[in-house]
């Protein structure tokens, strides 16, 4: 092999997409019940066996694709899709016999009776052509664009028009499709319905109209990504409206933008799974997942133009393949109420078949336990266990794998007595100075958690106080007296136990003021308050002495007069 050879080939390998790993050489969802497929167009068709179990022609299988010319048939990109289908066994949706778009321009100029009689055509051309067609979206887009009105086909007149129903000329669609096509599926199609509950209510009731008559085997739901930009449970609302028919569901053509891939990996989570788990949805089919798909310009592409699959196509696969985790009922745990912070008590008993790394939530939160990602369950920082006040919890445990949520578990955690030293209802007490020797200063009052008896003592030297051993009171000692000028508390050491366990707490005497100064007396009449001169005692004493002076004098008086 030459030079010029070797590099010619190593620049082709160069531009080639990567290989696809071993595990990754199998649809999607190959082996699932239901199906997850994609259209068939030029753009679209690499590595579509490895992803995709499903066909359904983007434009060729449209009326107005294959007779653009009058009585000129052009069948060779919609035998391509078929084919295609057909020859590596996958399941065929014809996409689409009426509707009002795409539709050949020429049918418009025709009287009704002639629109009629190409119509009756176009359906035994497609039928004889294609004789095991799996399924056929017989009508598309019934509320959205009906073929009334110049520019839509303007053909529903030849079918029936509104008729008494409002919807003739569906179910006329639908009469002549069981009458060609005995043998497929007959769907109907639409958009704008998962965003919209007044728009699904009302095609509900056109599928309702065409159940009656037993016209109608599939309903058609496109899932563009303008109409599954609300809310999962709004999506999963409207989607149910339509799922009450009893007609199974099929997304017909779904498509989630990326402007990144954070947000498309982040749409895809929260859309797919409401759509792929509805027990009424039997498929989906992706309407392109290849750069030169309808919304290039919102980037739904799944696989970027250098080949490289995107994080939502990745997830995809993992979802879809996915078995849940499981965790097993009837798990139970211990713990005892003094257990630290960060103890594991238990590890739950959960796997995932798949052997994708799980994790988990517990619920109510607030909760004393956590659980770790390897299901370990320990009690939390803020650990508030206490058999007394609960003994025992009930919690909620839910594994995720990346993919898919667990079974939800309830387990049982038992807390387990321990033997706690009794605690102090109160340590401050207040007493007036004047309170005399032996009396209670304090009751006190300790409470043992398992309902044993209290005794109580002081601890270390105090001669101020004694303390009951049985009741708790603490009185002031013999021969002692407080003093508030003196110290305004107290403090002593008491120690509280139940025979086996004991508490000790500092007890603090506030000493209240009694106000014990000798009370100056009031003034008597006549007689000032004070004086500059000395004030009351000087007073008192110059009374004395008028007093001696006065006796003095009345004693000599009666002297004289004896003599």
């Amino acid at each position: 092999m030459s030079r010029a050879t070797l590099a010619m080939l190593s620049g082709l390998l160069a531009t080639m997409p990567p290989m696809l790993n071993a595990q990754e050489q199998t649809p999607i969802a190959e082996g699932e019940v239901k199906f997850l497929g994609n259209i068939h167009a030029p753009t679209q068709l690499a590595d579509f066996l490895q992803y995709w179990d499903q066909v359904t022609p983007e434009n060729a299988g449209k009326w107005g694709s294959v007779e653009r010319e009058r009585d000129v048939m052009n069948w060779a990109e919609l035998d391509a899709a078929y084919q295609f289908a057909k020859s590596n066994n996958l399941p065929f949706k014809l996409h689409v016999l009426v509707w009002g778009n795409q539709q050949p321009a020429w049918i418009e100029s025709l009287s009704v009776a002639e629109q009629e009689a190409e119509i009756i055509e176009w359906f035994e051309a497609v039928s004889n052509r294609y004789p095991e067609l799996d399924m056929i979206e017989v009508v598309n887009e019934p509320i959205n664009d009906a073929p009334f009105g110049a520019g839509n086909g303007n053909y529903a007149e030849a079918l029936g028009g509104s008729g008494d129903t409002g919807w003739d000329w569906i179910i006329r669609s639908f009469e002549l499709a069981r009458s060609y096509f005995p043998n497929s599926q007959l769907l109907l199609n639409e958009y704008g319905l998962l965003n919209s509950p007044e728009r699904a209510t009302e095609y509900a009731g056109i599928v309702a109209l065409l159940k009656a008559r037993n016209l109608i085997d599939g309903v058609g739901i496109q899932a563009h990504a303008f109409s599954t930009t609300g809310s999962a449970q709004s999506i999963a609302s409207n989607l149910q409206i339509i799922a009450d028919t009893g007609v199974p569901v099929y997304i017909t053509e779904l498509d989630i933008d990326g402007p990144t891939d954070e947000q498309q990996l982040t749409d895809y989570k929260k859309i797919f799974p409401v759509l792929w788990e509805h027990d009424a949805v039997k498929g989906i089919t992706l309407w392109g997942w290849r750069p030169g798909l309808w919304r290039d310009e919102q980037d739904a592409e799944l696989v970027d133009e250098n080949g490289n699959t995107r994080p939502a196509l990745n997830w995809l696969r993992g979802y879809v393949g996915n078995t849940a985790p499981f965790i097993s009922s009837g798990q139970g745990f211990s713990v005892l109420e003094t257990a630290a912070s960060g103890t594991v008590i238990g590890t739950l008993q959960a796997n995932d078949a798949d052997g994708n790394d799980m994790s988990f939530s517990l619920s109510p939160a607030n909760m004393p336990f956590t659980v770790s990602s390897l299901g370990d369950i320990t009690v939390s920082a803020n650990n508030v266990i206490d058999y007394e006040s609960a003994n025992t919890y009930t919690i909620t445990v839910t594994g995720y794998d990346g993919y898919a949520y667990s079974n939800a578990v309830s387990i049982e955690i038992t807390v387990q007595d321990a033997d706690e030293a009794p605690v102090f209802s109160s340590t401050a007490f207040s007493v007036a100075e004047n309170i005399a020797a032996g009396s209670v200063v304090a009751q006190l009052e300790a409470t043992d958690p398992e309902g044993a008896s209290v005794s109580y003592s002081l601890s270390g030297s105090s001669d101020l106080f004694s303390v009951n051993s049985e009741t708790g009171a603490l009185s002031l000692a013999d021969g002692k007296t407080l003093d508030y000028e003196t110290a305004t508390s107290h403090s002593v050491n008491v120690s509280a136990s139940d025979g086996v366990l004991s508490t000790t707490e500092v007890i603090v005497i506030n000493v209240t003021d009694i106000n014990d100064t000798t009370p100056t007396p009031a003034p008597t009449p006549n007689q000032p308050a004070k004086s500059s001169g000395g004030g009351s005692v000087g007073w008192s004493l110059l009374g004395l002495m008028l007093l001696l002076c006065s006796r003095l004098f009345n004693h000599r008086v009666r002297s004289n007069v004896k003599h």
